[in-house]
């Protein structure tokens, strides 16, 4: 889109939208670059503070600073920035793309309940639970530390009884935990998330359809995910009942690839499902290398499935940053869609977690360089 093109356009819009448009353009541009995680990564943990309470981070810093120190100083002032930028995006935002951004954003619910389940299942205590939240959802910040204060599952379970999910949670805990209970409610939470998400994209709210491309995208990486999982960890058979219904891939084609023990049948199931080209360049992201090719990729994930091994973590990073990446291409081509502030938001919650990972890299003296390879840029 050329600029005139884009200032016809943009003129066109209401002004509601052309006001949202702006203040998302100068939030993005606030945004920490490449350039400055680099400059980050190789400061120590004071100039590190220093840096964010100079940052779009310093009301946080500056208002904590006499409670907290260090560590726990950037924790909080990082989840309290996080929060404040998602209410006040989200307060600005039209009606329609308000809703149908809020529903996408309720995928963090889901995450911080599921944290906050186990957290409580296995004692862990609350402040490391909630070191690691992203309160982004509809469950804000005062409402995931009235759960993290309950110590018994069957009570949070109670207390979310106004949540969407409650009603899975529910059913599914009746008695005492079994092995495997967690994670059938998370697949079962995500399976409705989507489903429900894809019937408001269609049923008009105004740009809903723009988003479907990219919601069937997530499901189809989601899946990946899962069948990695199952074959790793499990001696299910039948996987079509953990599979996210709605992606470009049917949970049947998923159920193929799942039984493939043959080398060559697995590489070209993955090159014709698509799965293969995304590997590819994940993998090359992940090695700071543009040459790594198809075959560099097949052969990697191959030896991961055939001995039944989950895709290394930093290769689900690296997945991740394609998946951001698709997302800000998405949202280029739909300006005035929901698109721009899904996008920005996901480049929000990023950047969140990438600072929680240099700063607690930086507590316990981890090299840069691993560092780096798990920040999703």
């Amino acid at each position: 889109m050329t600029f005139n093109h884009f200032f016809r356009s943009y003129l066109l819009i209401p002004s509601s939208y052309r006001y949202l448009c702006t203040r998302i353009i100068i939030r993005k541009k606030s945004l920490i670059t490449s350039d400055q995680y680099n400059r980050l990564l190789n400061m120590d943990l004071s100039e590190f503070i220093r840096f964010i309470g100079e940052s779009g981070y310093h009301e946080e810093i500056h208002t904590l600073s006499h409670s907290y120190h260090e560590i726990e100083l950037i924790e909080q002032a990082l989840t309290q920035n996080l929060a404040k930028t998602y209410r006040n995006i989200l307060s600005i935002s039209p009606g329609g793309l308000r809703d149908l951004a809020e529903r996408y954003f309720t995928r963090y619910d889901i995450e911080n309940v599921m944290l906050i389940l186990r957290g409580c299942q296995f004692q862990i205590p609350p402040d490391k639970i909630r070191a690691v939240l992203i309160p982004a959802g509809i469950l804000d910040p005062v409402k995931l530390d009235q759960l993290l204060a309950i110590r018994s599952v069957t009570e949070i379970i109670n207390h979310l009884s106004s949540w969407t999910g409650h009603h899975i949670l529910s059913s599914g805990i009746s008695g005492e935990y079994k092995r495997g209970t967690f994670a059938s409610l998370e697949n079962d939470l995500y399976i409705a998330y989507y489903s429900n998400l894809l019937a408001d994209a269609k049923s008009g709210y105004q740009g809903g359809d723009v988003i479907i491309p990219h919601l069937r995208f997530e499901i189809d990486i989601q899946n990946i995910r899962n069948i990695f999982r199952l074959r790793a960890g499990s001696n299910v058979r039948d996987i079509t009942p953990y599979m996210i219904p709605g992606g470009y891939k049917t949970p049947n084609d998923f159920q193929r690839l799942y039984g493939i023990t043959d080398r060559e049948e697995f590489v070209n199931e993955l090159s014709n499902a698509g799965i293969l080209a995304l590997l590819t360049k994940a993998l090359g992201t992940l090695r700071c290398d543009k040459s790594v090719c198809d075959t560099d990729a097949a052969e990697f994930i191959w030896s991961r499935w055939a001995a039944h091994k989950t895709p290394l973590y930093t290769i689900v990073l690296a997945v991740n940053t394609m998946l951001l990446h698709h997302l800000d291409g998405l949202a280029r081509r739909h300006q005035f869609s929901v698109l721009p502030i899904i996008s920005y938001l996901e480049r929000k919650k990023y950047e969140v977690m990438n600072l929680r990972a240099i700063a607690r890299g930086k507590q316990f003296g981890v090299n840069p360089d691993f560092i780096r390879q798990h920040l999703v840029i």
